[in-house]
C-alpha cells in the first residue's frame, strides 16, 4: 500500500501471551502446521541468531531477488535469550517496516546487500517472562510497540479428545483453507482503498489520540494507525483477489483489533521499575510450585541470586504478608538455629 512517503506491506509480529498451560503453542502450532504445507515458504523455528538471519536472508536476496521469512518462536523466551536479544530485537525492529536494499555491516563477516525484506514473526511467552525478560524502556521502545500482544488467560472451551471432532466437514474445511492460501500467495501488486473507507479512517485518525489509556501501550496505539491498514490488507487478500480496502474490511480490522486491546495491558501487569513489584508474581509462583507450597529464605534467594537481594525479597514478603497472600512462620530446627519460611495462606 503505497503512502507516498512509505510503503506499507501485510507483515505483522504477534505474541500468544498467556500463563502455562493455557495451550498457547499448541493453537500456534496448527497454524504453523497449515502454513508450512504451502510451497516456498520460508521458515525459521525455535532460535536463530542475527548474523544467521543475515546471511540467509543475504542468499535469498543473490537468489531470488527477495528476502522473506517468517520466524516461529513458541518459546519467546529461548528466542530473544539474554546472548541473542540486543541484535535481535535491534535487526527486527528495522526489517518490521520491510526496506529495500539497505546495507547492513558486520565486523566479522562483512556486507550484506538485502533486497525486499518482509519478515513475519509468530511467538508464544508466559506474563512471568515478560515480566522478568522485558524492561520498562523496552515497553515504550520501538519493537515493542511493533507487536500485537494477544492475551488470554481462560478459555470457555473444554474438549478431551481433539480426535473425536477431526471429522470430515473440518478436513474439508482445511483443505480449502490451504487451496485459498496457495492462491492468496499468488497475488501481487498494490492495495487501495475505496472513497468511503478513506472517509471512515478520516474520523477515526482524527480520535484516535483518545484510545490509549495504558501508558505501557502508547508506542502500540501510535502505530496503529498504520496496523489498521495492515491487516486490512491481510483481511482483504483473504476476501478475494480485488487488492481493494472497503469499508466493511475496514471495520474488520478495527474489530479485532479492539478485542485484543481489551486484554493486551494485562501482558506487561507485571513489567515495572521498581524490582520488588516486578518480581512479585514470580515469588508467589516459585513458593506454590515448592513442596507443601513452602520454601525458606535461603532457598528463594538462591533460586534468585542473579535477580534481586535479601533486600529486595524483604519488600516482596512485605507486600505479600501484607495482602494476606503468604504467611511467614519462622522454624526452629534441632540445633536452635530459626528458619524464615514462606507458605502460601
Amino acid at each position: 500500500m503505497d503512502r507516498i512517503y512509505y510503503k506499507l506491506y501485510p507483515n505483522m509480529y504477534i505474541i500468544i501471551v498467556g500463563p502455562t498451560g493455557i495451550t498457547k503453542t499448541t493453537a500456534a502450532d496448527i497454524g504453523i502446521d497449515i502454513l508450512e504445507q504451502i510451497p516456498d515458504i520460508e521458515m525459521y523455528k525455535e532460535k536463530i541468531n542475527s548474523w544467521t538471519l543475515l546471511k540467509h536472508f543475504g542468499d535469498l536476496s543473490v537468489a531470488f531477488g527477495h528476502s522473506m521469512c517468517t520466524l516461529y518462536a513458541p518459546e519467546l523466551k529461548n528466542f530473544l535469550s539474554d546472548l541473542n536479544k540486543t541484535d535481535m530485537v535491534t535487526l527486527l525492529t528495522s526489517f518490521y517496516g520491510c526496506p529495500n536494499t539497505p546495507n547492513y555491516h558486520t565486523i566479522k563477516h562483512g556486507n550484506y546487500q538485502l533486497k525486499n525484506v518482509c519478515v513475519n514473526l509468530l511467538g508464544c511467552s508466559t506474563p512471568e517472562w515478560l515480566t522478568t525478560g522485558t524492561t520498562v524502556d523496552e515497553i515504550h521502545g520501538g519493537f515493542t510497540g511493533r507487536i500485537v500482544y494477544v492475551y488470554e488467560d481462560e478459555t470457555d472451551r473444554s474438549i478431551p479428545f481433539p480426535e473425536d471432532f477431526h471429522n470430515h466437514p473440518i478436513k474439508q474445511f482445511r483443505a480449502d483453507l490451504l487451496h485459498d492460501l496457495e492462491e492468496i500467495r499468488k497475488l501481487k501488486g498494490k492495495m487501495t482503498i475505496t472513497p468511503q473507507a478513506k472517509a471512515e479512517y478520516i474520523v477515526w485518525y482524527e480520535q484516535r489520540k483518545l484510545e490509549c489509556r495504558d501508558e505501557r501501550l502508547a508506542a502500540y496505539f501510535s502505530r496503529k494507525r498504520d496496523l489498521v491498514f495492515k491487516l486490512a490488507m491481510i483481511l482483504s487478500a483473504a476476501k478475494d483477489d480485488s487488492l481493494v480496502i472497503d469499508e466493511s474490511t475496514l471495520r474488520m480490522s478495527w474489530q479485532m483489533l479492539e478485542q485484543v486491546e481489551e486484554k493486551m495491558a494485562k501482558a506487561f501487569s507485571g513489567v515495572v521499575e521498581e524490582p520488588s513489584l516486578k518480581y512479585r508474581d514470580l515469588v508467589v509462583s516459585q513458593i506454590t510450585s515448592s513442596p507443601g507450597h513452602s520454601i525458606t529464605k535461603a532457598e528463594l534467594l538462591r533460586k534468585n541470586w542473579n535477580r534481586f537481594d535479601a533486600k529486595t525479597l524483604a519488600t516482596i514478603i512485605d507486600n505479600l504478608s501484607a495482602a494476606n497472600i503468604i504467611k511467614t512462620p519462622i522454624q526452629k530446627t534441632q540445633d536452635g538455629r530459626l528458619i524464615e519460611t514462606y507458605s502460601l495462606r
